[in-house]
């Protein structure tokens, strides 16, 4: 925690005998400041946070609120200019699948450090990590990038199997897939939303791009649903909405 004495006196500590710890009862009147870590070839990110006004944490305290407010703020500024934030966040396993990052500013030394190997990861998959460029050189280095593939593809249910999570609605199926689609049979875990497809059922399936190399097939199954005569053309439509195709 980050404490400035002008604003909080002395934090508020309760020991708790049967842990032999202490706990803070001030946490709205501290910054909280979680520092980079380095793991093996890695810097993960940190965060500077105010714990005020949030669900579920602490109340505000009205005699502080005004000046931590005003004390976060003048942080933030001096970080967004002191460190940088040109970035693009790839994909480590297929490197031109990336896009702009904004929301992230890093120091001078992880920079450096980046230059000669190691990872900048932030709060998203491990297997993507923060490329920096040059500000004047923007333009350019984006036409390097894409997004990732996806396709939405028909074909029959021709085998249901286990439910991975029920809390997710996953569940494994196999589907024999129409002559459009770039194979002509998957099984893999799919989350389902609706009715449960059924053995025989014609089914509407969302694929994305590998972009994270844990397997070898290049295709990750999404979403699946269950297709009939009355609904085909509206599910089809409602997954190119929803998965922007």
């Amino acid at each position: 925690m980050l404490w400035d004495q002008a604003i909080l006196p002395r934090p508020q500590v309760e020991h708790i005998p049967s842990r032999n710890d202490y706990h803070l009862r001030s946490q709205e009147s501290l910054i909280q400041f979680l520092r980079s870590r380095l793991k093996e070839d890695s810097i993960l990110a940190g965060r500077i946070a105010l714990s005020t006004g949030w669900r579920g944490g602490p109340d505000t305290n009205p005699k502080t609120a005004h000046a931590m407010t005003a004390w976060y703020n003048a942080l933030s500024r001096w970080i967004k200019s002191t460190f940088k934030n040109s970035f693009v966040y790839t994909s480590d396993f297929k490197p031109n699948v990336g896009s702009r990052e904004r929301t992230v500013w890093v120091g001078p030394r992880a920079i450096e450090m980046s230059l000669h190997g190691v990872k900048l990861k932030q709060n998203g998959p491990p297997e993507y990590s923060l490329h920096y460029f040059d500000p004047a050189t923007e333009d350019s280095v984006l036409a390097g990038y894409r997004e990732p593939e996806m396709f939405i593809g028909v074909g029959r249910v021709v085998h249901v199997g286990d439910v991975v999570s029920t809390m997710m609605r996953q569940q494994i199926f196999r589907i024999t897939m129409e002559k459009d689609a770039p194979f002509s049979e998957f099984e893999g875990t799919f989350r389902c939303i609706g009715p449960e497809p059924r053995l025989g059922d014609e089914v509407a399936c969302v694929f994305s791009e590998n972009i994270y190399g844990r397997h070898a097939e290049p295709w990750e199954p999404r979403e699946i649903k269950q297709l009939t005569a009355a609904n085909r053309e509206r599910v089809l439509e409602g997954l190119q909405k929803a998965w922007r195709l």
